[in-house]
């Protein structure tokens, strides 16, 4: 498999659209998420989904809805921090379970921290 890129063009593009969306939207975080389409198969050559960083109620869905069934809660937390871009990649099963699904982990990844022992 070909290891696809995307041109400096299309980076700039999806990086100013991020910008303009968090400032809209007065977002603490917004991560640009892009999956390279199947174009044999008559997709797009690229999707781009605009995620933002789940708020408290959101996480928490998502928490109990992991120790259920792990698939169907990374999907609900695409569609609560979905905010922008092509539906198509939480909506569509391929899209998303083969595409942006491998991505998500990144809205919720913690920070570092330590335990300062007295």
């Amino acid at each position: 498999m070909d290891e696809k890129i995307l041109s400096l063009e299309q980076e700039t593009k999806i990086k100013e659209k991020a910008l303009k969306l968090k400032e809209e939207k007065k977002l603490r975080k917004i991560y640009p998420m892009v999956v390279f389409g199947d174009t044999s198969n008559g997709e797009k050559e690229t999707y781009v989904a605009y995620m933002s960083e789940p708020n408290f109620p959101q996480f928490s869905k998502f928490m109990a809805a992991s120790k259920k069934d792990e698939v169907m809660a990374m999907r609900t937390l695409a569609r609560d921090c979905f905010v922008d871009g092509d539906k198509e990649l939480v909506d569509d099963e391929s899209l998303f379970l083969f595409g942006l699904m491998g991505q998500l982990s990144e809205l919720i990844t913690t920070r570092q921290s330590l335990l300062v022992n007295l």
